[in-house]
């Protein structure tokens, strides 16, 4: 029988689960960590894991969500601080956004091919939300910034997606070139959305 747990330690074992899961994704990937490790690490019982979640899957793709909020969030306060911004500067705010990506645990989960096999273990409807949540955050950040007339947020929303799918072919496209083509990727999706003072 799982134990009952005060609201105060719910919320304390729930943030020592997305902490736990972190670490191991970072260290051992999708396939290799399970329900076992994390709770030994966390102190609880199977029983009481499985009052928090469903299934480690969707462990790992809450901590996957908030980790791209916490990142979207932090591009947010840098966007706040500027004004005017340009094609040169918003390019390289996303590059360092999708570098940052890089050094994470979802690189590992990546270069392992283990993304692929994460979301089609997750019940449809989780992807299809977190798909409107890249559209929530792709329109918070062009708050920030001047759009072209005609431009389809969601359309953009999709093609940074596809951009950011791009790192599971690192191998294929060239790791030696890869940097500059992400970046020239980015570069020439943002001329399509920045307005820019001297655009007509």
């Amino acid at each position: 029988m799982a134990t009952a747990f005060s609201d105060n330690e719910k919320v304390l074992i729930r943030q020592k689960l997305k902490e736990v899961t972190y670490d191991c994704l970072l260290k051992y990937g999708v396939r290799k960590t399970t329900v076992d490790q994390i709770i030994r690490m966390t102190g609880i019982s199977k029983g009481s894991f499985y009052n928090f979640y469903d299934s480690k899957e969707i462990l790992f793709f809450t901590v996957l969500e908030e980790y791209q909020k916490s990142i979207i969030d932090e591009l947010n306060s840098k966007l706040r601080k500027k004004d005017n911004i340009g094609v040169d500067e918003f390019t390289e705010l996303i590059y360092n956004l999708y570098q940052n990506v890089r050094s994470s645990f979802i690189m590992n989960i990546i270069q392992n091919e283990e993304f692929e096999f994460l979301m089609r273990k997750l019940p449809k409807e989780f992807i299809i939300n977190h798909h409107s949540l890249d559209d929530l955050l792709t329109k918070e950040i062009f708050s920030y910034i001047k759009v072209k007339d005609n431009v389809d947020v969601d359309i953009v929303s999709a093609s940074l997606r596809a951009i950011f799918m791009s790192m599971i072919h690192i191998e294929e496209i060239g790791e030696k070139n890869f940097d500059d083509a992400l970046k020239l990727l980015i570069r020439g999706l943002d001329q399509q959305i920045v307005k820019e003072d001297n655009d007509d």
